[in-house]
């Protein structure tokens, strides 16, 4: 039967048979409002026997604009009601036709409640547009799509520590969405304006009627009663702090768990954890406030108690932090400087321990002091004027007297060489031969031997501090067992992507780069000590190398390396085939003129010759287990005076990716092709 009198307070409910389910539970009657019911008495409704409110938050516009609107009276009718005592719900009008609106609304309605406590949940209200067609009519939506919007609705309303549910008419719920599917995990309020209702899926609010007289309000309300089901919320209060990176809150008795809610800077909230202890660490985390909710979960359904009051965060983080010695066992500390900050925290982990609290400074620096303090490493966090800390800096390895790192050494003919350490104030060469050694402090990184010192060698690098010398460990031992004149070896040249290589000839002290002129002529280019040189444009010239080394003033050079030129084009276009747990196939485009292709592979250590082959298609194997692997190719035409070589191709990542890099790409000039 349609309910079309006009309903007083004591006709409530009186016209209507309440489902069986329902048997022994509350039925409690409340009211849902909008800006339609204008000024509303809420102290006059409360004593005509209203228990609840279901407050309109907004609307979405029906045009195809879809504007988000808020409704005039929301937030007066939320505080009228709540003031009266009123337990206090709230809906929101769809006309989304996407998940992503759908998500937006439940956004736009938690921003409009400013963190407000709700007895009921916040329900999302779908159905046609009364005597015309809307757009979300008109959008085409399947019955699945619809649901989908919905469930898109609660579940964003549930992720920002509210109860949601869905509004609909019983017409809706059977044809329009799946009710039934939604009732499992939201609140489901039921419009129907007759006097019973036949609906198989779950409901706890029914809005039977559109025409009660209530008191305190001019003109027809809508009339609705609840099933209490014994679902209550959390009543204690839950009160936040941060303390040393941790959030922590109060025990609430009775409740199942913890919401802590996370907001950010530009006023949007996150989820960021769910907790059934009283604390979290927040360190590592970037939100400028929290606050929690405590809830009682019913069979997977939260029930959310009112949220503590949000608390200020400080993410502020530490950068530049670097180290210098201040002495013998002392160092000194430096970082950049924070803004809003009042000072800073300084933490260290000595031999891989926890990191501890060592002081605290209102300066960008701090000292310390301490034997062994290269095995120890420190940590810097400033703190706001709350004393509320910010983020870690990254850690920061100490140094200790000795330079920070030990040098590596080599023979290059009669001159020992090794890299430059950056802190160190000098060199000690160790000498050895028989029973018999030497010492000799270098403030370069070179020594020359002379031909009839024969023996072993080996580098130190040292700091002075207070007057002494702290030195490294010894690096490796190079025996030097005389050299022959001219260097002795074949030097194998190729070219990288923008430099020419070669291997490494023990005897020789440097190497002379030679570029061949058009008419024949040998022009010495430049001078080096390493096996590479550099240039930005190595195309269209004819290159070769000699290695060198000198006695009694005299030089004398090895044979000349192969010939080479970079004319050929670049293989522009590799790409992958076919890819196994083992193995990939790998194809490129053709160079006209280039008779062979040279595959360089590296798996993590630098660039390898894999392969030479005649064709544009190369199998690379024993990829299983492989972590990282990239190719790289390039042409080549040989023959007895000169070898030409095209510019290396895109680099194709097989296993990993860019961030997987190697730091440098080091070709094993062994495995080049004999010229």
């Amino acid at each position: 039967m349609v309910l079309n009198s006009v309903m007083s307070a004591d006709e409530w409910g009186s016209h209507i048979t309440h489902d069986s389910r329902f048997d022994g539970m509350d039925r409690v009657f409340g009211i849902d409002v909008s800006q339609w019911q204008s000024d509303i008495d809420w102290e006059a409704v409360k004593n005509d026997g209203i228990e609840y409110a279901i407050v309109r938050v907004g609307y979405r516009g029906y045009g195809s604009a879809g504007t988000l609107c808020m409704d005039p009276y929301f937030e007066k009718n939320l505080k009228g009601a709540k003031d009266a005592g009123l337990k206090v719900g709230v809906y929101f009008y769809t006309q989304a036709i996407s998940v992503a609106e759908a998500k937006q609304e439940a956004d736009y309605v938690v921003a409009a409640l400013k963190g407000a406590y709700l007895d009921l949940p916040i329900y999302y209200d779908i159905e046609s547009v009364d005597f015309d067609y809307g757009r979300l009519d008109n959008a085409g939506l399947s019955k699945a799509e619809k649901t989908e919007l919905c469930k898109a609705f609660c579940e964003r309303a549930d992720s920002l520590g509210y109860e949601s549910g869905v509004y609909a008419n019983l017409y809706w719920l059977n044809n329009m969405i799946n009710g039934p599917e939604l009732g499992k995990d939201h609140s489901v309020w039921i419009a129907a304006y007759l006097s019973s209702i036949d609906y198989k899926g779950d409901y706890d609010l029914w809005q039977y009627a559109s025409n009660a007289q209530i008191d305190g309000i001019s003109g027809n309300v809508d009339i609705n009663v609840k099933y209490e089901t014994g679902r209550e919320a959390p009543s204690g209060t839950v009160t936040a702090q941060i303390e040393n990176g941790t959030l922590k809150w109060n025990y609430v008795d009775g409740v199942d768990g913890y919401t802590v809610y996370g907001h950010a800077q530009d006023g949007s909230e996150s989820v960021v954890a769910d907790m059934s202890s009283t604390s979290i660490d927040i360190s590592d985390l970037d939100y400028v406030k929290y606050s929690v909710a405590a809830f009682k979960d019913y069979s997977g359904s939260k029930v959310y108690g009112k949220r503590s009051d949000t608390v200020d965060s400080y993410i502020a983080k530490v950068t530049g932090l670097s180290v210098e010695r201040d002495g013998a066992d002392k160092v000194k500390i430096s970082w950049d400087e924070v803004s809003d900050a009042m000072g800073y925290e300084v933490y260290m982990s000595e031999d891989g321990d926890d990191f501890k609290l060592l002081g605290r400074t209102n300066r960008c620096n701090y000292h310390i002091s301490g034997s062994n303090l290269n095995r120890n490493a420190v940590m810097v966090r400033p703190y706001d004027n709350n004393t509320v800390q910010g983020r870690f800096s990254e850690p920061l390895t100490l140094i200790g007297n000795c330079p920070s790192a030990v040098p590596e050494a080599e023979l290059n003919g009669t001159r020992l060489v090794w890299n430059s350490i950056e802190d160190a104030d000098g060199y000690i060469v160790n000498f050895k031969v028989g029973d018999m050694s030497s010492t000799y402090n270098v403030e370069d990184t070179y020594f020359d031997i002379s031909d009839d010192c024969k023996g072993s060698y080996s580098v130190q690098a040292y700091t002075v501090l207070d007057g002494m010398k702290y030195r490294t460990a010894a690096s490796n031992v190079c025996e030097f067992k005389g050299v022959n004149y001219p260097p002795q070896g074949e030097i194998v040249l190729d070219a990288g992507e923008n430099d020419l290589r070669w291997n490494k000839i023990d005897d020789a002290v440097g190497y002379i780069v030679y570029e061949l002129t058009s008419d024949g002529e040998e022009v010495e280019t430049a001078r080096v000590e390493r096996c590479s040189y550099s240039s930005d444009d190595l195309t269209g010239a004819v290159y070769f190398v000699k290695g060198y080394n000198a006695k009694d003033g005299v030089e004398y050079y090895t044979e000349p390396s192969n010939k080479l030129v970079i004319n050929l084009p670049e293989v522009t276009e590799v790409e992958m085939v076919n890819k196994t747990d083992d193995s990939a196939i790998v194809s490129w485009n053709s160079i006209d003129g280039c008779s062979e292709y040279m595959v360089y592979l590296d798996t993590g250590d630098g660039y390898e010759l894999y392969s030479t082959v005649k064709g544009t298609k190369a199998m690379i194997g024993d990829l299983y287990g492989v972590k990282y692997a990239s190719i790289r190719i390039k042409g080549y035409v040989g023959n007895k005076d000169v070898v030409t070589y095209g510019l290396f191709s895109n680099r194709l990542f097989i296993v990993g990716s860019e961030s997987d890099t190697s730091e440098k790409e080091v070709f094993d000039f062994s495995d080049l092709i004999a010229k």
